[in-house]
Formats: structure tokens, C-alpha cells, sequence
């Protein structure tokens, strides 16, 4: 019976350190997953981890990703549109290699100052916005609070947004 239960209490343990994983250092991180283009730009108080291709003079197109995703999300798609179009993805506040906000506001305003932040930095007047999912709403969101600063808008499965033909808030088998 004893050796049950020592067994028991062994072998939790045991796995439990099998399993242990730390994490990895930022460095080895950046290393692995920022190599170049990648680069890290202040924007608005946020270290942001960016990735700013193609031609300079060319239509500016600002992808953003979804929630719990990270620019990597438009590696696919780097290759069809950066021989013709300026190509800045980044990793947004709290994603990717981006990490926190110092402000601790996450909200879909400060997201809207982030990006207008970036583009002034960057000296990118105008851009064409492309988000999916979170990344949608936080570009509609843009292009509504910045009109003159988006030339084109594209949402992909875009959240936060009533169903048509449904009252908002709507149970889904009411």
C-alpha cells in the first residue's frame, strides 16, 4: 500500500518535470522569428515588431491579423503583393514579438493611434487597410477614424459586428 501511494505522488511530479517548459529568452525569440526584413520600430510608446517590404513609392497596404496570430499570418501573401505594393505588416500590442503596451490599454482606439502612429513614423500618408477577424474590426475602426488615411478598405470575417437579419445580442436558436 505504501508503495502506491508513493508511486502516486512520484509519478505527477515526475511528469510534471518532464513536461516543464520555460520560456525562452526574448533574444532567442527575436532571433528565430524577426530575422531580416523584420524590424522593431517605436510607434506611439510601443516597441512594435514590423515587417516593411517592397516598393517604397508604391500603394501602401497595412495588413492586420486576428487574434491570437501575429504578422506571420501574411507570410503566404507577402510574395503575390510586395513586388508592387509597400508591404508593412506588424505584430499588434500584446501579439508576436510586439509585446505589451506600456499604457495597458488594449482597446480598439489605442489600436487606431497605434497604426496612425506607425504610418506617421513610417511617412506613409495613405494606405489600403486589409484585416481578418480581430484585425477586422481594428481596421474598419480605422478607416472610420481616419478616412483621409485608408484608400481602400478589405475585411476578412471581420468580429464585433451584428448578424443582418438578427437582433443584436440575439440568443442563436431563439
Amino acid at each position: 500500500m505504501t508503495v502506491i501511494v508513493v508511486m502516486l505522488s512520484v509519478l505527477p511530479l515526475g511528469g510534471g518535470i518532464w513536461l516543464y517548459n520555460p520560456d525562452l529568452p526574448r533574444a532567442a525569440l527575436e532571433r528565430r522569428w524577426a530575422p531580416p526584413p523584420s524590424q522593431f520600430v517605436e510607434a506611439a510608446g510601443v516597441r512594435l515588431h514590423i515587417r516593411d517590404t517592397g516598393p517604397r513609392d508604391g500603394l501602401a497596404v497595412l495588413p492586420i491579423h486576428g487574434f491570437g496570430s501575429s504578422l506571420h499570418t501574411w507570410e503566404a501573401w507577402a510574395p503575390l503583393l510586395e513586388d508592387r505594393f509597400r508591404l508593412v505588416s506588424l505584430d499588434l500590442p500584446g501579439f508576436g514579438l510586439t509585446g505589451p503596451d506600456p499604457t495597458g490599454d488594449y482597446s480598439d482606439e489605442r489600436s487606431v493611434a497605434v497604426l496612425a502612429a506607425l504610418l506617421d513614423r513610417l511617412g506613409i500618408g495613405q494606405a489600403a487597410a486589409v484585416g481578418s477577424s480581430m484585425g477586422g474590426r481594428i481596421a474598419w475602426r480605422f478607416a472610420a477614424a481616419e478616412p483621409g488615411r485608408v484608400s481602400k478598405l478589405v475585411l476578412m470575417a471581420p468580429d464585433g459586428f451584428a448578424s443582418l437579419g438578427r437582433e443584436y445580442g440575439a440568443r442563436p436558436f431563439d
